[in-house]
């Protein structure tokens, strides 16, 4: 691996026919550092005459603790709450 001058690493690797379209190969060194494996899904953005490919990250959950709190306020509050967006 190539170090670059922004902190990065640079990789030369290439792309290859797959089906009807084509697969860039990622090496194992890369994977690791980055903790991706086959099931990881992967964002490409488009720049000038390049491309970056970055792992998506995981989308944040609501806690079940501030679910459970939703649940019991509309239990509780629910029809009064409903009744102020009527008015």
């Amino acid at each position: 691996m190539e170090k670059r001058k922004r902190g990065g690493n640079k990789v030369t690797t290439k792309i290859h026919p797959y089906g009807g379209t084509y697969a860039m190969t990622i090496p194992a060194h890369v994977r690791r550092v980055l903790d991706i494996d086959e099931d990881t899904e992967l964002e490409i953005d488009i720049q000038g005459d390049g491309f970056f490919v970055k792992p998506v990250k995981e989308k944040q959950t609501l806690d079940d603790d501030f679910l459970r709190f939703l649940k019991e306020t509309d239990e509780k509050y629910g029809e009064t709450m409903r009744n102020l967006v009527d008015r």
